[in-house]
């Protein structure tokens, strides 16, 4: 495709532009996508405090969030933070302090700070009148109302207890590790014990590289990478700090960063899609590869763009490079495309074009995305903030006719959970109080495979609560509940589904 060309094209002038960098920034641990500490930095940033526009590739790293912090400290001197801010900006502060004062100069001090970071303890209920349910025509998989983006983790019907150990830290300056045990039972699955995540990070110059298990997700609406399936194991290379063009013709750029990963996807691909019944099973191939790129640039602090391209493959050659993918040779599918943000004063918009394989040297299927940001809906202190998203996906996304199970790994959608044909409506809005507490609600509608005759019709409300509980204890807890029209593809059948769940979490 010829979009994919421009891509590679750019990927290979910044990474040339890049290899000259010679210093070597701190190599610190990951943030997990699960953490609030994502929510904190967006609110900061949408209140003005931070002017480096985060981008949409995560997970962020611990000394991107500190750099974050010490800026808002800047700000802060002139702009006094609302109560409920200066709340989550001291949890923070007090949390990276190994890594703000490296940042300080106290470079010379940071040795080993490998430690339990935190223990979490959830307690959810569920009822169900199915458990999950699965998609049609081309994508093997299945969904659970109530719960996406959960790291592939499936509540049970009735009683669910889950428990996390966080363990994460640099050994010196140039390697980091963490570790994260998940351990749950219920009356379905019974008991589980697995590593949700678990990696190493060191580097290469500049050049950040991290080996092991854990979440990725791209793009503010993440069509091809999410948190919604299990964490995979791969290799991941990025620059450990973005780029700056400070001059030549590439000034305009701003700041820029590329990240590349690869993983192989499960090895019993071939026997699912046969015990499926999928047609044309024997195509299929186990321990596909997942190679994937993504070009983050800013070029004004109120401007971000990221370019990506993610491609599950049989197998490569240079018709990959080119992006011309032959019909009569498949070997593999893609997902690429652009997205953008802006911020207005009182305003972020943001939204994204992505397109699936390709025909004629183009994409030939699109998705797309917008939303809006309202950090301060109702005066200046930004107690009141909303979010509105507007999402849509056509008849091809995520299957092949070559990778029969589609775009999946170990029974969900790798990006999101919408699936194929979908128009999905968000909205969120949230209130803080003084003290940092955190109350809201959010709304969810998908209009399902919408050119399948009887397509299922989904709507979620769930209220949040978050709460400080103490110095260094912290809970959560979510009240929904979900009703799905035509369920299963059945005419006029209606299931509902209701999640009332509590955690905990202490930090050491």
């Amino acid at each position: 495709m010829q979009k994919y060309i421009l891509f590679s094209i750019t990927t290979a002038l910044l990474t040339g532009y890049f290899a000259v960098t010679a210093a070597s920034p701190l190599v610190t641990a990951n943030v997990p996508l699960d953490s609030r500490y994502y929510s904190y930095i967006d609110k900061l940033e949408g209140m003005g405090y931070i002017k480096d526009m985060p981008t949409g590739t995560r997970p962020y790293s611990r000394l991107d969030i500190a750099k974050w912090i010490m800026e808002a400290q800047q700000v802060a001197a002139d702009k006094p933070m609302p109560g409920y801010l200066k709340t989550y900006y001291d949890e923070m502060r007090a949390e990276l302090a190994e890594e703000i004062a490296y940042l300080q100069g106290d470079s010379k001090d940071y040795g080993s700070n490998i430690k339990l970071r935190a223990v979490e303890a959830r307690l959810a209920y569920s009822d169900m009148q199915q458990d999950s349910y699965r998609y049609r025509k081309g994508i093997n998989a299945s969904w659970q109302l109530l719960n996406r983006n959960n790291n592939g983790y499936r509540y049970g019907d009735g009683i669910n207890i889950i428990g996390k150990a966080e363990i994460a830290g640099s050994l010196n300056k140039d390697l980091a590790l963490s570790l994260t045990p998940r351990f749950s039972y219920d009356k379905d699955e019974r008991g589980d014990a697995s590593i949700e995540e678990g990696y190493v990070k060191t580097h290469l110059g500049v050049w950040g590289i991290e080996l092991g298990k854990q979440a990725v997700q791209w793009g503010k609406a993440p069509f091809a990478m999410s948190n919604n399936a299990t964490p995979q194991t791969m290799l991941k290379l990025n620059l450990l700090e973005p780029h700056t063009f400070d001059n030549g013709f590439l000034k305009f750029l701003g700041k820029a960063n590329v990240n590349v990963f690869y993983s192989r996807l499960e090895g019993n691909r071939v026997e699912k899609a046969h015990t499926a019944g999928m047609s044309n099973w024997q195509r299929e191939k186990d321990h596909a590869g997942l190679l994937g790129v993504r070009v983050d640039i800013v070029p004004t602090d109120n401007l971000s763009l990221g370019l990506e391209r993610v491609s599950m493959f049989k197998s490569l050659n240079k018709h990959w490079i080119l992006g011309d993918n032959a019909e009569s040779d498949d070997q593999w599918n893609d997902i690429g495309g652009i997205d953008l943000r802006y911020r207005f004063p009182g305003v972020q918009l943001y939204g994204s074009l992505y397109g699936e394989d390709q025909a004629g040297g183009f994409p030939s299927e699109h998705a797309r995305s917008v939303g809006a940001y309202f950090p301060q809906l109702f005066g200046g202190d930004g107690s009141w903030d909303l979010r509105l998203e507007l999402s849509d996906t056509n008849n091809a996304w995520y299957g092949h006719w070559t990778l029969v199970n589609g775009w999946t790994y170990k029974d969900d959608i790798l990006g999101d959970a919408m699936g194929k044909n979908t128009r999905k409506y968000y909205g969120g809005i949230n209130h803080y109080l003084a003290n940092g507490d955190r109350i809201g609600l959010e709304y969810t509608s998908m209009d399902m495979d919408r050119d399948a005759a009887s397509n299922p019709s989904v709507h979620e409300v769930q209220l949040t609560y978050a709460k400080k509980l103490s110095k260094a204890v912290y809970l959560d807890g979510v009240l929904g509940y979900a009703k799905i029209k035509n369920a299963d593809y059945t005419s006029g059948r209606s299931d509902s589904s209701k999640l009332v769940a509590v955690g905990l979490r202490w930090e050491y």
